[in-house]
């Protein structure tokens, strides 16, 4: 897998090491996209010093997602509020045979793959250096830290029907960490990347003693396309092939999954539009200063940003997002008994305009890009209300905490797939 940074990261390193950090150009061939191709960071050399420059980040910063005060927090759901949930119907009394016959308490193994979003970034930041910490414990699809009352995510949510649920991020860490558990998502990660951490991640769990390979149900999240958008798509000399590369990507990577790891459900999130958070008005200060390094396709006067070239790039990450759903919906993904994979719209119609604020910057991190613990706890209960709304009736946007909290019933006790929700 390429090797990139955020911006943080980036900045660091590069002030600290006489090397120049870009993309590798052949001289045969001056038109590869600056995704496709490695960088100095992929030098064996280079791979160590950059672990170490992150460990030494990841000690400077301190495990900031053990935080119990601040905005960034959710509202904690009182011990005296039950869970909303009939517990007995999320779970079979045999394990099902079949993915469309599959509850939320049947799934033993999470695991996920992205990029900074899906490693929760400063999700727990109240500073500048706060935002090297990657508080993976606290992540939307994949965290698993403390319970759904304090991180309503979808691993806490998954694990009141099964606590035996393993692959769950613990805590802070970095994607080499034990920690991390089967959260494989990289900062700086683009498109190019997903069927490399495919491969990292059906080498991960199936080495794990703790899955049973065949007969555990799994449920992957993916969610990539961030730093494309935010930082590449700018660079690239054909910007509009990017959204068929990732067609093949993408088709490529569940292919690999379907093929390699039996009785998976794959839930496809497209990241939010990049100018939902980006185009804000009346940002601090340190969060316009931040966009114009961590989105400088965007923002800034690095690449002569200008109405007409943000809206090319809305343009073409409408056409992404566009593909994830083709893919997704496509036959040959379809009438398996031991794989399925189901595009959740929960992100397409994020707003920022919440809880009576005309811009609620309490769910995003210090950044006003990263999505704070609340954020990503309004995430993992919009991920949960689409895996069990049928197809064609999913919402596309999140709400505030238990405005809205979907649950088994007796009519409809399986997580929908194209399948068993009569989709053509």
């Amino acid at each position: 897998m390429i090797l990139r940074c955020s911006v943080t990261v980036c900045v660091l390193v590069l002030f600290l090491l006489p090397v120049t950090y870009g993309r590798a150009r052949s001289r045969k061939d001056t038109h590869v996209d600056i995704t496709d191709q490695t960088t100095v960071l992929d030098s064996v050399g280079m791979r160590g010093v950059f672990r170490f420059m992150r460990s030494f980040m990841y000690n400077v910063a301190g495990k900031t997602g053990q935080r119990t005060r601040g905005s960034f927090l959710q509202e904690r759901i009182p011990s005296e509020v039950p869970f909303p949930c009939n517990i007995t119907l999320g779970r079979s009394a045999k394990v099902p045979m079949s993915v469309h016959k599959l509850r939320p308490g049947d799934i033993n193994v999470i695991a996920a793959m992205g990029d900074s979003l899906t490693a929760a970034s400063g999700a727990a930041a109240s500073s500048f250096v706060d935002l090297f910490q990657e508080n993976r414990g606290l992540a939307w699809s994949i965290g698993g830290q403390w319970d759904w009352r304090n991180v309503t995510t979808l691993p806490n949510i998954l694990k009141v029907f099964n606590p035996k649920l393993v692959g769950y991020s613990l805590g802070d860490a970095y994607p080499y960490h034990r920690d991390a558990q089967f959260n494989m998502a990289e900062i700086g990660a683009v498109s190019y990347d997903i069927p490399h951490m495919a491969r990292s991640m059906v080498q991960r769990i199936r080495r794990d003693p703790r899955v049973d390979w065949k007969r555990d149900w799994k449920l992957v999240t993916i969610s990539i396309g961030g730093n494309d958008f935010c930082t590449f798509v700018c660079t690239m000399r054909y910007p509009e092939q990017l959204p068929a590369k990732h067609r093949l990507r993408l088709q490529r990577t569940l292919r690999y999954l379907r093929d390699s790891m039996p009785r998976t459900f794959v839930n496809l999130v497209s990241i939010p539009s990049v100018s939902t958070v980006v185009m804000l008005r009346r940002k601090p200060f340190e969060c316009q200063s931040l966009h114009n390094g961590e989105c400088s396709c965007w923002t800034g006067k690095l690449y002569n940003q200008s109405e007409a070239t943000r809206a090319r790039w809305k343009r073409i990450q409408n056409e992404f997002i566009r593909v994830e759903k083709e893919v997704a919906e496509s036959k040959e993904f379809r009438g398996l008994d031991e794989f399925a994979v189901v595009y959740q719209p929960w992100s397409l119609n994020v707003s920022m305009k919440m809880n009576g604020k005309e811009v609620d910057f309490s769910l995003l991190s210090y950044d006003c890009f990263h999505m704070s613990q609340k954020g990503n706890a309004y995430a993992g209960a919009a991920l949960w209300n689409n895996m069990l709304e049928p197809v064609g009736k999913k919402t596309p946007n999140w709400q505030p905490l238990m405005k809205n909290f979907n649950c088994p019933t007796k009519e409809s006790p399986y997580l929908t797939t194209y399948d068993n929700s009569g989709h053509s």
